[in-house]
């Protein structure tokens, strides 16, 4: 990402981490685009989420004597020389190189030529650290650890923050040092620390200032038309949407045109006359009845809102048949069961008799 967009400011730039993966992925292709080839990164940007930010995932910092166990140049020893974050990996004195062009506009101090050996960063996992071992005697012997563990921590006043102590795993009792930081040269416009520390107000309570009650006016300038900066009110689309409009003022030919319009609408009918419904009717009556196309005919046909579908027709007249059927039946069934009664009574009345 560039250094725009690692700034967390709306003023600035853009903050990319709020971006989906896939717009992040654009944006830094486009930077990678613009960037010389001595600047760009082969191994890719790690997320932010994956980035290293403590000392146990470096396990080395700028300062450290490593050796290289991985490439060209596996088995020498070298010394680190930065951290690149957005890689997780680190530059070292003596480390593999690319011979890259370099514009002119990009020349470091005492450089003269545009082809440079530019130093490819190593991952952390493929260096040893490289630390001293006292023997009992006082020898001193070089050793490089195979692997670290981290186990407790103390006040590093170098790096003014609480260090975890770098032990060789199986053999605890070895601490590796951290490496002491580069001391920072201080310029003409540098304060001491112990300036700093000096304490020069001493409040007299805690309820009550001693500050003047227009101190925050005297802090802007006395031309400012607005008394504060941040006492800016903004106007929204819905406020806006509200405010009235000043009318515009127009010539008298412009009025004399809208009257003229407006008379020329008024006049013109609400409906139409019978006159004109009348003669559209006979315009397209005439038109359907001279009609010779079979299958335009139908179309016209299956369009006219009276319209009935033959298969509908059918079933409807199928329906109406049975109904009928139905109907007959129910008669048949009345009359026959009438008569089953009246014959079942005579023949009642002739056994008893």
């Amino acid at each position: 990402m560039s250094s725009l967009a690692k700034i967390n400011s709306k003023r600035y730039g853009r903050e990319l981490t709020r971006y989906p993966h896939y717009i992040r992925k654009m944006f830094e292709q486009m930077q990678e685009r613009s960037q010389i080839p001595a600047f760009r990164s082969e191994s890719g940007q790690v997320d932010e989420k994956k980035r290293y930010k403590l000392p146990q995932q470096w396990t080395v910092q700028p300062g450290d004597i490593v050796m290289i166990t991985k490439g060209k140049y596996s088995g020498t020893v070298t010394k680190v020389v930065a951290l690149q974050n957005e890689t997780n990996r680190v530059f070292l004195e003596h480390s593999e190189t690319k011979r890259v062009a370099v514009p002119k506009q990009y020349w470091q101090p005492g450089q003269t030529s545009h082809i440079i050996d530019y130093p490819l960063p190593q991952h952390p996992k493929d260096l040893k650290v490289v630390g001293t071992l006292v023997e009992e005697d006082g020898t001193e012997k070089k050793i490089a650890a195979d692997k670290l563990v981290f186990s407790g921590e103390y006040w590093d006043e170098d790096y003014k923050k609480m260090m975890p102590y770098r032990r060789v795993k199986y053999n605890e009792n070895i601490i590796i040092p951290w490496p002491r930081p580069e001391p920072v040269q201080d310029c003409a416009y540098s304060t001491s620390g112990e300036l700093v520390e000096e304490r020069t107000f001493f409040p007299n309570s805690i309820v009550f200032s001693d500050s003047p009650s227009d101190l925050s006016k005297s802090m802007r300038h006395p031309l400012m038309k607005r008394p504060y900066k941040w006492g800016k009110e903004y106007l929204t689309k819905s406020d806006v949407k509200r405010l009235n409009p000043p009318s515009m003022p127009l010539s008298e030919a412009k009025l004399a045109a809208i009257e003229e319009r407006k008379q020329i609408k008024a006049s013109l009918p609400k409906e139409p006359l019978p006159e004109t419904v009348s003669l559209i009717g006979d315009k397209v009556a005439s038109f359907l009845n001279n009609i010779t196309d079979p299958h335009y005919a139908k179309f016209i046909n299956k369009m006219s809102p009276g319209y009935k579908d033959p298969t509908e027709l059918f079933r409807e007249k199928q329906k109406k048949l049975y109904d009928e059927k139905v109907r007959e039946n129910q008669e048949m069934n009345k009359i026959k069961s009438y008569v089953e009664e009246k014959y079942k009574l005579k023949r009642s009345k002739k056994l008893h008799i």
